[in-house]
């Protein structure tokens, strides 16, 4: 049996039992899952800084990188846009589209990347969802990112490394909730950079609780998937950078990815307009399989570990934020073309430097529907012989709106 089945076996498995281990606590939420409505969001941005090569591919060297992880421009630009549309069949049941924008370059690339069904059940031993259609991954917080949405206008290291940004697959979720569970389970189909061609699943639990005026979440999750032929479709058919058009690598892996991780936050309401939050994730990824590029075949084995950890502190409409982030990159390459496989894909990292930022962050929350931010952040990279560090500013708005 492949780890995948092993996975999505334990998974039913673990669900079942946790339907009845936690029978007894809490009950359903009274909230409905769906309402009919828009939901409006836009993050647009100036940075005064891009990396130092413009006119290649963006690889962060050490990692195999792909989906929508794009590099920053020193230029305004969109961010990106959003529009939710839900509608309710019944307030326990009803479909989502989500349309969205991209710019970058003087473009703006439009889609429909979301569209899928929801329906839940209230039991009296909890809540049970279904979801199924294309989606957003839900079992870790960095998992799924958009600078709309998120405190932080760009995404993080191990969003990009990990999961090409954001994981947007066809599949289903099964979620149980109770008043302070949520167990959950997803099965993707591969139409994602992390499962290109195979397939993926994973098991995720969170655990939230309060202690007088301190509100806490701990969370765990496990993935396995079985890419093949994953390749980095980034540039394909040439992205334009200015009057440079950029076109991809044709390295392509097969083989298996396993991920774990735990997740903590604490959020202290130190009066009725402040509060202070701090989070930390810890995440492993395994890969174990076999690089080609151009002909030439190479075995991978690869161990990249990553801690992300924040802080912010919030009075009334201001919030002061900071974020620290560090990935481990260990790769192991093995063949007669392993050299030659790894100076012509990302893989190559000559001074074996992992990747770190540190990020700190104002925001001015004006009112709920706009945010103004301004943000530094510093990073370094590896390079080809030599590090790449950078330090740029940041500032921007968030626009969001609900319409009911």
């Amino acid at each position: 049996m492949s780890r995948l089945r092993a996975l999505t076996l334990a998974a039913a498995i673990a669900t079942t039992y946790s339907n009845l281990a936690f029978s007894h606590s809490g009950g359903p939420e009274s909230a409905p899952l769906v309402t009919t409505g828009l939901d409006v969001a836009l993050s647009y941005s100036y940075r005064d800084k891009t990396y130092s090569d413009e006119d290649s591919e963006w690889q962060i060297p050490g990692a195999l990188m792909g989906g929508e992880a794009f590099p920053v421009e020193d230029d305004a630009a969109l961010d990106d846009a959003l529009a939710d549309y839900q509608y309710a069949f019944t307030p326990d049941a009803g479909i989502q589209i989500t349309a969205e924008a991209h710019g970058g370059h003087g473009e703006t690339e439009f889609n429909f990347r979301h569209y899928w069904y929801l329906q839940q059940w209230r039991l009296s031993a909890g809540t049970v969802r279904l979801e199924a259609g294309q989606m957003a991954a839900a079992f870790a917080p960095h998992s799924n990112w958009h600078a709309s949405r998120d405190a932080y206008s760009e995404a993080t290291l191990t969003g990009n490394i990990f999961w090409g940004r954001s994981l947007v697959d066809r599949g289903v979720r099964a979620t149980y909730l109770n008043t302070n569970w949520t167990l959950g389970m997803e099965l993707w189909s591969g139409h994602s950079w992390l499962a290109d061609n195979g397939q993926a699943a994973d098991v995720f639990a969170r655990y939230q609780w309060s202690t007088g005026p301190v509100d806490y979440q701990i969370g765990a999750w496990l993935l396995a998937a079985e890419p093949e032929q994953r390749r980095d479709t980034r540039y394909f058919g040439g992205h334009s950078h200015g009057n440079v058009t950029v076109t991809s690598n044709d390295a392509a892996f097969s083989g298996d990815v396993q991920a774990a991780g735990l997740d903590l936050s604490a959020s202290w309401r130190a009066s009725a307009h402040s509060a202070l939050t701090a989070s930390i994730s810890l995440s492993q990824l395994e890969q174990d399989g076999d690089v080609v590029e151009s002909n030439r075949q190479a075995g991978l084995d690869s161990e990249y570990q990553s801690i992300l950890a924040g802080l912010s502190w919030r009075y009334r409409r201001h919030e002061l934020a900071g974020r620290v982030e560090s990935i481990n990159l260990d790769n192991t390459l093995s063949g007669a073309a392993a050299v030659l496989v790894g100076q012509n894909t990302s893989l190559d990292n000559p001074r074996g430097t992992d990747p770190e930022r540190t990020t700190l962050s104002y925001r001015f929350h004006y009112n709920p529907h706009l945010t103004v931010r301004t943000e530094w952040v510093d990073e370094t990279l590896g390079g080809s012989g030599a590090e790449v560090e950078q330090d740029r500013w940041v500032i921007g708005v968030v626009l969001r709106r609900v319409f009911r």
